[in-house]
């Protein structure tokens, strides 16, 4: 049977009928004794991969004062175990025995912590996303947010629902340690305040994928030491190969490099929603457009012949949004790395310098020479103030979920900012793979005349596993 999408009203309603069960009331852990607010906050990570050891346990480092990690969870025992080692060695000494489970239900269900960060593969964000929040946890999650927008509506309305906490790991955001710098926010800004007058395109440039291993196997053995079918979730069973889910190292160190998932359709959308979930976010954010999307999704992409990774090469796309305004997303050979909004009065770029998140990042500008982090057709463009101000965090990236699980109070990407960038990157690879042009209703969150399309809206899901089986169980009244 097809599966199709549900709107925004009509899931709203559908989990409002659930009632008491789908959303019972818990007290955090943190509102008690050792862990009342006066005491650090307790965070669980779920996935032990390059990012979790990259970017996010080292942003709980850099907040010591908040918060300390407690578990860890991942389907890969022998990778565990070798980012508990690293964190160990990063904390140096001054941390609590880190917990270690290999089902993330286990994690979740352990009561002394009270917030996680989810920095699994992106087919595993949407149910892990919803199951944490029902567990009573504040939820930090990496991008994208989810695969589908039902997915990403799902948890759009379930932290609605149960209050928690949420942030994004769209560093671009923010300033300060395990950042950038101020440029993408300045830009917005001055977007934002008309510096530009009405701006007719945004350029996105976005880099390509790498080339896939020639000698790497196709089926291996699943490890002793990995649950492969948990890994596999809600996706078609597989043969298993690391060319598939992440390389292996010797012994107890794991090979932390880029996973082959990234490149494979089952599991991610490419560079499309890797990146591009980074820089769309930009977009949005400067044009206003947090709450709203494109209408018209043009353009293509070619798919090299490759073994077993099958996301796109190279791109170029147009997403025109209300007002006329059109994001063009195109690859480094079209356009540097970063967005360039261009209006009626000039141009304003920003991007990340030379700044390199994770070791095997494209360097800075590339074919199209040294770009700086900002740089203008105008150097008044980016000078002075501004009038209306953008959310600023100065600190660094996980500080504003941190500060807001102790205040309650929302952080600087909200849910929705979060899934309608979420949306655009899918209605980008939703399009390019059908191989045409799609109309989208922002409103309805729906296709327009178009049931193939409208079919892409969620995913099927292999039991007992995804989005929709998780809010099954919690009680919701799911179609």
């Amino acid at each position: 049977m097809r599966q199709v999408g549900i709107s925004r009203r009509g899931f709203l309603k559908a989990g409002l009928a659930a009632g008491a069960v789908a959303c019972p009331t818990i007290i955090p852990a943190r509102v008690l004794g050792q862990q009342a607010p006066s005491k650090k906050i307790q965070v669980g990570v779920i996935g032990c991969g390059r990012i979790a050891g990259g970017m996010d346990i080292p942003g709980l480092w850099n907040n010591q004062d908040l918060a300390v990690p407690v578990a860890l969870s991942d389907c890969d025992i022998k990778r565990m175990r070798a980012t508990r080692q690293k964190t160990r060695q990063l904390f140096a000494g001054d941390l609590p025995d880190l917990k270690l489970y290999q089902d993330y239900r286990e994690l979740l269900a352990d009561r002394s912590v009270d917030a996680v960060m989810i920095c699994t593969p992106d087919f595993w964000h949407a149910q892990q996303c919803v199951e944490a929040a029902f567990a009573g946890k504040d939820v930090y999650v990496q991008k994208p947010l989810a695969m589908s927008v039902y997915e990403s509506r799902c948890i759009v309305e379930v932290m609605k629902k149960t209050g928690r906490i949420f942030h994004i790991g769209t560093q671009q955001r923010s300033e300060g340690k395990s950042t950038f710098g101020p440029q993408f926010r300045k830009a917005a800004e001055y977007v934002l305040n008309g510096r530009l007058g009405r701006i007719k395109t945004v350029e996105i440039g976005l880099p390509q994928e790498p080339k896939e291993p020639a000698d790497w196997p196709l089926v291996q053995p699943v490890p002793d030491t990995f649950d492969y079918d948990k890994w596999l979730g809600y996706t078609p069973a597989a043969l298993y190969s690391e060319l598939r889910t992440h390389p292996q190292g010797k012994g107890e160190e794991s090979d932390f490099g880029r996973p082959g998932w990234m490149t494979i359709r089952e599991y991610s959308m490419g560079m499309i929603a890797n990146w591009g979930a980074h820089h769309i976010d930009i977009a949005h954010w400067g044009l206003g457009m947090e709450n709203s999307g494109p209408t018209d999704i043009q353009g293509h992409a070619d798919f090299p012949k490759r073994r077993l990774w099958n996301v796109h090469g190279s791109l170029d796309m147009r997403l025109t949004y209300p007002g006329g305004t059109v994001l063009h997303i195109a690859d480094d050979n079209v356009f540097p790395n970063g967005v360039r909004f261009v209006g009626e009065k000039g141009w304003i770029f920003c991007g990340r310098g030379s700044v390199k998140t994770m070791s095997n990042d494209p360097g800075a500008g590339g074919k199209h020479g040294r770009w700086r982090p900002l740089e203008a057709s105008a150097k008044s463009l980016i000078e002075g103030e501004v009038e209306k101000k953008l959310p600023r965090n100065p600190n660094n990236h996980h500080r504003p979920w941190l500060e807001s699980i102790k205040t309650r109070q929302p952080t600087n990407t909200q849910p929705e900012a979060a899934h309608r960038t979420t949306t655009a990157c899918i209605l980008a690879f939703t399009a390019m793979n059908l191989r045409r042009g799609l109309t989208w209703d922002p409103a309805t969150e729906r296709f327009v005349g178009d049931d193939a399309a409208n079919a892409t809206l969620s995913r099927p899901e292999r039991a007992p596993y995804g989005v929709r089986n998780a809010l099954k169980r919690a009680g919701w009244n799911v179609p």
